[in-house]
């Protein structure tokens, strides 16, 4: 594609830095107040991350978020964008969705390769993407992100689609009640030993993108990184998450951080 930073650079005001994972943070999602004790030591995931990472096979701890979202009040812009499918608003002539959302890809994954890779203890062998869920849609006509991933000249040469739906109604039917079932998803082709990128569009309770890392590892891929272009969070849902949002929105968001190698957020009993 283009100059991705040209594309993206106009839109910096939709986006909001995720903070590292630390002591007051999930560590797998970055974004939500940790809440699971581990042993004697600090709390290390939320309730969400708990749920979906404790029923599969396997899930990947590496769950890299390009920025947060909110689907009410300030700041919703990117959400509507990712999950309504909208376009980016733009003067004439602006990029279309797909364009956009390559463009942050792209721009994101150039700057921060070196941490993906080192997340994923070497260089990547595979990406692929996690399809959609609703049966009554083909796949591939319905769900942006294989197109935009091939829009990605860094990536596009490794994108292989290696996940379909799976067919089990039961499996499916939990992933709707946003529950982690590694059943959803059917690895197509060889994964073994594979060190795999696996993108997505939003990231919101970790079901779908948990059951589809669960299946590339019993598949027998041997690392598994989620690189996700927005994670979405809720900020009335408690006072930390509101102080998280808050001080996420007055940052400027800048593509040269990641919460991979940014600081961590250190909000939890401070005034936003």
């Amino acid at each position: 594609m283009g100059d991705a930073s040209a594309v993206t650079q106009p839109y910096l005001t939709l986006f909001r830095n995720v903070p590292a994972a630390d002591f007051e943070l999930c560590r797998v999602c970055h974004s939500r107040p940790s809440e699971r004790h581990a042993g004697n030591g600090p709390y290390e995931v939320c309730a969400s991350c708990a749920r979906t990472t404790g029923g599969v096979f396997r899930h990947t701890p590496h769950v890299v978020p390009i920025s947060l979202c909110a689907r009410r009040g300030g700041g919703t812009q990117l959400y509507d964008l990712v999950a309504r499918h909208r376009v980016p608003a733009s003067p004439p002539g602006g990029p279309d969705r797909s364009t956009f959302l390559a463009a942050t890809l792209a721009r994101f994954h150039r700057a921060h390769r070196a941490c993906l890779t080192r997340a994923a203890g070497g260089e990547f062998t595979l990406v692929t993407t996690v399809p959609g869920t609703r049966v009554d849609r083909p796949v591939e006509a319905f769900h942006p992100m294989p197109r935009v991933v091939g829009m990605v000249g860094d990536l596009t040469g490794l994108h292989r689609p290696v996940l379909l739906p799976g067919d089990s109604e039961s499996a499916l039917a939990r992933l709707a009640r946003r529950e982690s079932d590694e059943r959803a998803f059917h690895v197509i082709g060889g994964v073994g030993g594979a060190r795999v990128l696996l993108v997505d569009d939003l990231f919101v309770s970790g079901a779908r993108t948990q059951s589809a890392a669960a299946a590339l590892f019993r598949a027998g891929a041997a690392a598994v990184v989620a690189l996700v272009v927005a994670r979405l969070v809720d900020p009335a849902s408690s006072a930390t998450s509101a102080r998280l949002w808050a001080r996420a929105s007055a940052e400027r968001f800048d593509f040269e951080r990641c919460c991979l190698c940014g600081p961590a957020a250190g909000i939890l009993g401070r005034p936003a």
